[in-house]
């Protein structure tokens, strides 16, 4: 209580003697206290946000020196992983390099349980499939999309491994979004890393110091470390509503380093303490409208309409939507029988396109009723 008392009791008092030089920025309807409390919220909000700025140069700082003394070390003889870079195979990458005095860390040692097979071990890139065959098997889910599946997919023409360029796909709820990002992944053959934009910040996203109890690594090198893979796909749910408030750091701001090549290659990563290679990782990010986002952020997507299906396209989705609720229930799709007529017909009047939520919805309800059917006979 006496800390939550003085940080209140500072945040007024910074306020109040700013009020005479602030005159033109305040709400003449609310109070010289409001506004003082206003003003001394905006204070402290920058003064966090300096102080998290010098803090990060300061660490950035000593890895870039940590660096050099690896290579250093490197060039003398002394090797600081286990793996030389001649050993790593083709079409492999080295994420991580611990020195083996590192890795026997006791704070360290928490945190690399999980993690150990991702660090000073080469991890494959997986290589780009045949990419016709996933154009089939997307169309056939996807058919009214066949633009962002072709837009997608022209990334990929030409390379050897799976690496997409940040991808951002805008469009109403209910148009598969986040369905059509994580088959692309799972066609592509790569792993998938999902994150909830609401829900994540950038403290989070981006690693949480190895001083703190709650210590992990960046998410990418999670998603690496999840897929054992060196380009996994990681889709970042809704990106629109990621919270806006800059306390813990903003997902927005967080993503840019990622977003870059350069930076990404050596990112340093607070909870290893190590730069990390994490260049390889896709991102795919969904959004039902481009309004809330920063410029940094749309410049550094490529920005695609996903649309959503029409009542045309009815009968190209209905074996789609049936195969993937088979799945779900762990059946085989040829043990489903498809729609009959009036089962058709009564999704055709009801259906008029738009969310394939309720398209899914209408068709479990079917098959729930053919399961009652089939009980009572």
């Amino acid at each position: 209580m006496e800390k939550e008392l003085s940080c209140d009791i500072e945040q007024f008092t910074s306020g109040w003697a700013a009020l005479p030089a602030c005159t033109g920025m305040l709400s003449g309807s609310l109070s010289a206290a409001a506004n003082a409390i206003y003003l001394g919220g905006r204070i402290v909000e920058r003064r966090l946000a300096a102080a998290k700025a010098k803090i990060r140069q300061q660490f950035e700082e000593e890895y870039r020196q940590k660096a050099e003394k690896e290579d250093e070390k490197s060039a003398g003889g002394e090797a600081p992983a286990s793996v030389d870079a001649k050993a790593i195979p083709k079409r492999h990458v080295m994420v991580a390099r611990l020195s083996e005095l590192e890795m026997k860390n006791t704070k360290l040692k928490e945190i690399l349980v999980p993690l150990k097979h991702a660090i000073n071990t080469p991890l494959p890139l997986i290589e780009a499939p045949p990419l016709h065959k996933v154009r089939n098997a997307l169309a056939f889910e996807f058919p009214w999309a066949m633009n962002v599946i072709d837009f997608a997919l022209a990334d990929l023409v030409g390379r050897a491994t799976v690496h997409l360029r940040p991808l951002l796909l805008v469009g109403p709820p209910g148009a598969a979004k986040s369905r059509f990002a994580r088959r692309l992944g799972e066609t592509l053959g790569v792993s998938i890393w999902r994150e909830d934009a609401a829900r994540a910040d950038g403290a989070v996203f981006g690693g949480t110091d190895r001083r703190w109890n709650s210590a992990e690594p960046c998410h990418a090198f999670l998603a690496i470390a999840q897929g054992k893979i060196a380009n996994p796909l990681v889709l970042i749910d809704e990106l629109e509503k990621a919270g806006t408030r800059s306390d813990y750091g903003r997902l927005w701001d967080a993503l840019l380093a990622f977003l870059e090549p350069e930076t990404s290659a050596r990112f340093p990563d607070p909870a290893l303490l190590t730069l990390v290679d994490v260049s390889h990782v896709s991102y795919i990010a969904t959004a039902n409208s481009l309004d809330p986002l920063p410029s940094p952020i749309r410049d550094r997507f490529r920005v695609v309409t996903f649309p959503s299906p029409a009542p045309d396209d009815l009968d190209a989705l209905l074996p789609a939507v049936m195969v993937d609720l088979a799945r779900e229930r762990g059946l085989d799709a040829v043990w489903v029988p498809p729609l009959d007529g009036t089962e058709r017909a009564a999704i055709a009047h009801n259906w008029r396109g738009g969310s394939l939520r309720q398209l899914r919805r209408m068709v479990e309800a079917i098959l729930r009723e053919r399961d009652l059917r089939a009980a009572r006979n």
